[in-house]
């Protein structure tokens, strides 16, 4: 496999960055950055949320698509790696950051995804009429492993959090696991209620994946980036910043569980949420929209 003459550059420089312009109106360029983190296993990032590729003899298994219109340079990334075709995708939720280029990957048999997922994408236009092939055809409720030995792979699902099919991807014999954007970065969340996801939900969500992850202890990818800042690996962090993150949200929703008691309304409550000074440098720009969701749910 062609990985195998290309391992040692990416481990002497860190990084193989692949570039060219897209078919589309403008001068836009595109770009998908690959970054060895394991012996098989690559982070590339760019055109959306982050994507893993483990390349092995039978194929190369992708974990979520990116936007529209990348997966030529996605392919171009993994035909850098391997002369394999991708053969499985794995959808970590449903929004089109993540899933927009499953019709751009051909050579694929097996699409992996949570139930809710699926149902999710059903109602994207993306997936409609001819498309629905590229919907997953494989589902899952709690748990699903695909492969075995160094290569396995574990698929979980914890709950509502992002949205209500959101799956953690854990690579254990690697230590790695993507938890899509159930962690999109140090930020407030996008809490889409519109695909089941709840502000309520979210802490017990995140406490139940740094439990079920404690005994791997993996690099975490997540959603997007870049965190924390001076990382080497600026899309990576660790089970420290997942429970921090985890606390976050907790913290956010008593915030808002107490500005309610109080009487304000959401803007009141939004200007005013008392958080404690770790979390000052977190992005906030979903916040008023994160109180609003939260305020919802628990009128209801």
């Amino acid at each position: 496999m062609r990985r195998q003459s290309v391992l040692g550059a990416l481990v002497g420089v860190g990084a193989l960055s692949i570039a060219m312009g897209a078919q589309q109106s403008g001068p836009r360029v595109l770009r998908v950055q690959s970054l060895n983190v394991s012996d098989n296993l690559y982070v590339l990032s760019g055109g959306g949320g982050h994507t893993l590729a483990l390349t092995i003899d039978s194929g190369v298994v992708i974990v979520d698509t990116k936007l529209a219109g990348w997966g030529r340079p996605l392919l171009e990334a993994v035909q850098s790696l391997t002369d394999r075709p991708v053969t499985t995708i794995i959808n970590t939720h449903t929004h089109s950051d993540h899933t927009g280029s499953n019709a751009e990957l051909g050579s694929v048999t097996e699409i992996v995804a949570h139930r809710n997922t699926k149902t999710n994408m059903e109602r994207m236009d993306a997936f409609k009429g001819s498309s629905a092939r590229f919907l997953p055809n494989k589902t899952f409720d709690d748990r699903l492993s695909l492969l075995d030995g160094i290569d396995r792979i574990d698929l979980y699902y914890f709950g509502q959090g992002h949205t209500d099919g959101d799956t953690v991807v854990v690579f254990p014999a690697k230590r790695v696991a993507h938890m899509g954007d159930l962690f999109p970065s140090k930020a407030a969340p996008f809490i889409d209620t519109a695909n089941g996801g709840s502000g309520v939900a979210y802490p017990e969500t995140l406490a139940k994946a740094v439990t079920a992850l404690a005994g791997v202890n993996p690099r975490i990818v997540t959603g997007h980036g870049p965190l924390p800042p001076g990382s080497p690996i600026m899309m990576m962090t660790n089970l420290k910043d997942l429970q921090e993150y985890a606390d976050f949200t907790r913290d956010f929703l008593e915030a808002v569980r107490a500005a309610r008691k109080a009487g304000k309304n959401v803007d009141e409550a939004a200007a005013s949420l008392n958080l404690p000074d770790r979390y000052k440098s977190y992005g906030m720009e979903r916040a008023r929209a994160n109180v609003e969701a939260i305020y919802k749910e628990l009128s209801k």
